[in-house]
């Protein structure tokens, strides 16, 4: 379902981009016939490069987001912010995401998630996390008994213990605060999640539009 709410999403906003595109470019077309005079040398191909502008202006804005996703992914080894597979990289190699709201995970280097929600160098289904001294520990969903259970993991030697259960009505406060809870698993991903590829990505729209933007009125105000 979150995959699904992102592609449709980025579905939704690309149509009103296009939108705002196509009206943006009759508009402008329309501007240039009326304000620019018969007898002006380059007219026809200010006219044309005044209409084109807003196109050209959202091409640009869709390939700033995918060097965008390029950065997050390759560079900053993170998600690019709008995946429905948030993730980050720990400072020990560990990554640290979360397949929904109320399923956190983590990983070792070179490991996957499984069904399970233990297994060989992962951990799944966390509600709060903690790392310290080279320990993760918190709270998961145990599916087996519908109850949360607290762990320890080992970041070292990768070994799982799993400790004391509590009862149904404190797991499911615990899952409803997944998010605003002092030790959640949201907490340690905002910490560790570096924000310099969103100042890229605004550097690289700002700095690309406002070329355009300069290119057009420069052919308007060239004889």
């Amino acid at each position: 379902m979150a995959g699904f709410a992102v592609v449709m999403t980025i579905l939704t906003f690309g149509f009103l981009c296009l939108f705002a595109a196509c009206v943006a470019s009759i508009g402008l077309y329309l501007l240039a016939k009326r304000r620019l005079h018969e007898d002006r040398p380059n007219r026809r191909r200010v006219i044309v490069a005044t209409a084109l502008a807003p196109f050209l202006a959202l091409f640009w804005l869709i390939a700033a987001l995918l060097i965008h996703v390029e950065i997050s992914n390759r560079w900053a080894h993170q998600d690019c912010g709008f995946s429905p597979d948030p993730f980050v990289t720990l400072p020990n190699g560990y990554v640290l995401g979360s397949a929904n709201t109320y399923d956190g995970y983590f990983r070792a280097p070179g490991f996957q998630t499984d069904a399970p929600v233990a297994g060989p160098g992962y951990v799944r289904s966390i509600i709060d996390l903690q790392l310290s001294n080279g320990y993760f520990t918190g709270t998961q969903f145990d599916f087996e008994t519908s109850r949360i259970r607290h762990f320890v993991f080992d970041t070292r030697t990768r070994a799982f213990q799993a400790a004391d259960q509590e009862d149904s009505a404190r797991s499911a406060a615990a899952e409803t605060n997944a998010h605003t809870d002092a030790t959640s698993y949201w907490k340690l991903y905002a910490q560790y999640r570096h924000h310099w590829p969103n100042y890229i990505l605004m550097i690289m729209i700002i700095t690309g539009e406002s070329a355009i933007g300069l290119g057009v009125w420069k052919l308007w105000t060239t004889e």
